[in-house]
């Protein structure tokens, strides 16, 4: 057992000095593409569209519960399963307890496929040193790697706050006096990223 948890220590060490070489490289790329006004339109309107989920669950005028948090969630099993999925939730004051949240399932363009084309390589470079990756090896190695990009999704959604909360979905949202924005793992830890205060 030892020295499977040496050779998962030296593998993991290994993965990252070819991932911050190639993180790199593909960092430059996503903020040339992020840099451009239709991708930035594009992730407006995927967060304009579940402002409009939220209305509809909550258009009914006895209804006055306002949104009271935004959360940008991921699922390790869905960087397991190279699906990349994001939940976007609007939740009121009950949080994880709120009856009708608002849901939305997020792809953000460009990100994974870069993850992707640096696992290519991660794994070509390991190759010298360790022939043969096992299932849970390649796993261990695709987790670290997400942790890139899972960082540069959550600085993109911390840039783009402001304009998203600027758009028509959430400027005619009814939202708490200390609406606020969060990311980190679906049910788990997460991080406030802006609030309507700042």
């Amino acid at each position: 057992m030892a020295k499977i948890l040496e050779r998962r220590k030296r593998l993991l060490h290994a993965a990252d000095e070819l991932q911050r070489e190639c993180f790199g490289k593909s960092v430059q790329k996503l903020m040339e593409e992020y840099g451009k006004e239709e991708n930035r339109r594009a992730v407006i309107q995927t967060f304009e569209e579940l402002a409009c989920r939220w209305k509809e669950l909550h258009k009914d005028p006895a209804d006055e519960t306002k949104a009271a948090s935004l959360g940008i969630t991921y699922c390790l099993s869905s960087i397991l399963t190279k699906s990349y999925a994001f939940r976007l939730y609007l939740y009121g004051k009950e949080f994880w307890l709120e009856e009708k949240p608002a849901e939305l399932i997020w792809k953000p363009p460009y990100f994974f496929e870069f993850l992707e084309g640096d696992m290519v390589s991660i794994v070509k470079g390991l190759g010298g040193s360790f022939p043969r990756l096992c299932r849970a090896e390649e796993d261990a190695v695709r987790l670290q790697c997400a942790d890139y990009y899972l960082a540069a999704v959550q600085k993109l959604c911390e840039d783009m706050a402001e304009e998203i909360m600027d758009s028509m979905g959430f400027r005619e949202l009814k939202k708490t006096e200390d609406f606020f924005l969060f990311f980190g793992r679906f049910q788990g830890e997460g991080e406030k990223i802006w609030n309507i205060s700042s």
